[in-house]
């Protein structure tokens, strides 16, 4: 299933002994483009606190009473590596999360969940990937330098899109592909001239990213995506939505990767 990130707000984080909170933040990668953290509302509880839950805690998502079960219960959570509100997120905070809640890591093994390409719920599963996580240290501090950690408020509140021969539009929302927690749509508000009002674009059709002046191109044209399929409003999005959005662009659908 499809998610709308602006959708996710209205969730609730609930663990095995309560809730948590509501969804506050979307934290992902941008090199992989997959959501890696659910930043949690914790005033209440926890004031002062960044509270960060990676896909991997995740047990179910209720879509119906729009509620985000976890694997660990408030204690768990409480006692989790402190961050304050106004620090910013560092690959080593991330060996401290990933070693305290025993997650696989994902900077390691060459897929989009380290030796998967979905964030298999639960602990490390064993010593190999333990070892990874002490040995690997100096490799994944190197890798800080060519990948970053960025709210999908950014891209939602400041970026322009521009196709390889002009601008398209201004990014107005992201689809997050529940299985795997990749960034599968940019949701584009198109320019007045353009047969719809919203473009569904991939972020891996990405050519560079500017993230200084908040300019993305990709490698479609303009007239392509002004003519092509789009939506009016934001409903949920079909596989059969997708194949055509895919073959209209002439990309090849991830799901027959």
């Amino acid at each position: 299933m499809l998610y709308y990130a602006s959708s996710l707000s209205d969730y609730q984080l609930k663990a095995t002994d309560g809730e948590l909170g509501k969804v506050k933040e979307l934290y992902f990668d941008d090199k992989q483009w997959v959501l890696r953290y659910f930043g949690v509302d914790t005033r209440k509880w926890l004031p002062g606190k960044k509270v960060l839950l990676s896909p991997r805690s995740l047990q179910t998502v209720d879509d119906e009473n729009r509620v985000i079960e976890l694997s660990s219960d408030k204690e768990t959570v409480r006692n989790s590596p402190s961050l304050d509100e106004t620090s910013p997120l560092t690959r080593e905070y991330e060996m401290n999360l990933t070693r305290y809640y025993g997650w696989a890591p994902y900077w390691t093994g060459g897929f989009l969940w380290g030796r998967e390409d979905v964030p298999l719920v639960g602990a490390v599963t064993n010593s190999e990937q333990a070892i990874d996580i002490q040995e690997n240290r100096e490799e994944t501090l190197a890798e800080e330098l060519t990948h970053n950690l960025r709210e999908i408020d950014e891209l939602i509140e400041k970026f322009t899109v521009h196709a390889s021969d002009g601008k398209i539009g201004s990014i107005n929302d992201v689809l997050l592909d529940g299985e795997s927690w990749k960034l599968r749509y940019l949701v584009v508000k198109n320019s007045q001239d353009f047969s719809w009002k919203y473009s569904l674009l991939s972020p891996d059709w990405t050519q560079s990213v500017d993230w200084v002046d908040y300019n993305l191109y990709l490698d479609v044209t303009r007239e392509t995506v002004k003519n092509g399929p789009g939506i009016e409003e934001k409903q949920e999005i079909s596989r059969g939505t997708e194949q055509d959005l895919h073959t209209a662009y002439g990309k090849q659908t991830y799901w027959n990767y």
